[in-house]
């Protein structure tokens, strides 16, 4: 059981993969400046690590109430999406897989 997490900030997004309780991948990326873009750009992350991983679920954490909305990313990734505002990557890892 696997978890892609989203940690967006105003100027850059931690995208993280947890698996069994640890931190299996982590990288940073610049924020786009359109929420399209962004959801865009998460498409690409799930596929890529979906592939490597078996993905269960995704948590995104929004700093700055961004315009992201939860029915577009689970359409869009087919798969159970978290949305939140905790800021705290670890925060999001732990709730992220204890929800899926």
């Amino acid at each position: 059981m696997a978890v892609l997490t989203f940690n967006v900030a105003p100027d850059s997004v931690i995208c993280a993969v947890y698996e069994d309780g640890g931190c299996r991948e982590h990288g940073v990326f610049e924020a786009p400046e359109t929420n399209e873009a962004l959801l865009l750009r998460m498409q690409r992350m799930a596929r890529l690590y979906g592939a490597l991983y078996a993905l269960t679920g995704v948590g995104v954490s929004l700093a700055n109430e961004q315009d992201v909305v939860a029915e577009d990313l689970q359409t869009t990734l087919q798969l159970p999406v978290l949305v939140t505002t905790c800021g705290d990557e670890a925060t999001l890892a732990q709730r992220t897989l204890a929800t899926f």
